[in-house]
């Protein structure tokens, strides 16, 4: 595996050769390097819109010929550079299609403004490979960033368009229908750029430009040299809260995740009404009864003016529904009824309805 350490020898034609390292012998191999002209993906015939918040660029389909001749490293990384700048500016990027016309390549505009290109100005292709990347310091340029209720989520979905980061550059992702600028201020293992795909990535966030730290007694605001931040684990997508701007940050999470909570549905909710609203008002009647000396009840409609219904106290077993006691047929009460002969019992006139004629 070779490495873009910037010591390839130019051979005509802008063909360069890399070193690789086997068995501890320093070889050399063939890399692709090719000059083209720059144009941004507004500019690309079709609605390719959306590529222009990534980190991939569009390349000819003779690019695709020469790099297949070529032993490369997978996945295929590019170093973007512009010579013709007062100050050499330089990239990292990934391909998305070989479509792009021939002699022409199209860059998000992002990149465009960071190598300084304008549109027809050349730039200067090479195939590079990049050490896997495992740490990354990011720092929102407005603190509109913090607007966002999932900053997780939204850089993971964000950086899927990105094949590598370079220190220096200043990304442009979209969210909602907003573009927010973020800066690359450090890359871990290499200290200049490093590739992203499908690598665990852990994330830091600085303080975004402008921030300014609450509870503080100089209310200073912050800057790219700020020690706040917060720390995201890539591995396994908690986050440490290591300033008030990550307090911040994980309150306003924690705020959006008991508001989507709060609206979901539950069954049975809400109140109801009586439709004999009249009686609401009323005091509850009460079934209490004061035994009087002939073991009848007493209910509360019995008692008179300034009296009050008593406590109920019935024996074990036995039930109430608020109305005089009538003993039971068989009872103590009513033994003295079983001495009636059957004769007494059945005693009684009958009646007819119509009378029998005498003859």
């Amino acid at each position: 595996m070779y490495a873009d350490d910037g010591s390839g020898d130019d051979f005509g034609f802008g063909g360069t050769f890399g070193h690789v390292r086997q068995g501890g012998l320093r070889m050399r191999q063939r890399q692709f390097s090719r000059y083209y002209s720059a144009y941004p993906i507004a500019a690309y015939p079709g609605n390719k819109a959306d590529a222009n918040y990534g980190g991939k660029i569009f390349m000819p389909p003779s690019a695709l010929e020469e790099l297949s001749r070529l032993e490369i490293v997978y996945p295929m990384l590019f170093k973007l550079e512009n010579d013709e700048a007062a100050t050499s500016k330089r990239t990292h990027c990934g391909v998305l299609e070989f479509t792009a016309e021939e002699g022409r390549v199209y860059l998000p505009q992002w990149i465009m403004e960071t190598l300084d290109l304008s549109p027809g100005s050349p730039v200067k292709v090479l195939n590079v490979a990049l050490l896997r990347g495992s740490l990354v310091k990011l720092q929102p340029q407005s603190t509109d960033f913090l607007d966002i209720s999932d900053h997780r989520a939204v850089l993971e979905n964000a950086l899927r368009k990105f094949s590598a980061l370079t220190v220096g550059d200043i990304v442009t992702i979209e969210y909602n229908g907003r573009e927010y600028r973020i800066a690359v201020l450090e890359t871990k293992p290499s200290p200049s750029a490093i590739n992203i795909v499908e690598t665990d990535l852990s994330v830091d966030f600085a303080a975004p430009v402008g921030y300014v730290e609450p509870n503080n007694n100089n209310m200073r605001s912050a800057s790219g040299n700020s020690n706040h931040s917060m720390a995201v684990d890539g591995n396994n997508g908690g986050s440490r809260p290591s300033s008030s701007i990550a307090k911040d940050i994980r309150r306003k999470e924690e705020a959006a995740k008991n508001e989507i909570s709060s609206s979901r549905f539950a069954a049975f909710r809400g109140s109801g009404f009586k439709l004999n609203k009249d009686k609401e008002s009323a005091p509850p009647r009460s079934y209490a009864s004061t035994p009087d000396n002939n073991n009848n009840s007493t209910t509360s409609d019995q008692l008179g003016e300034g009296e009050q219904p008593v406590p109920l106290d019935l024996p074990i077993g036995t039930l109430f529904f608020g109305y005089d006691y009538v003993p039971p047929f068989g009872s103590e009460t009513t033994a003295g009824a079983d001495d009636k002969t059957e004769a007494d019992r059945f005693q009684g006139k009958g009646q007819v309805l119509r009378q029998r004629r005498k003859r």
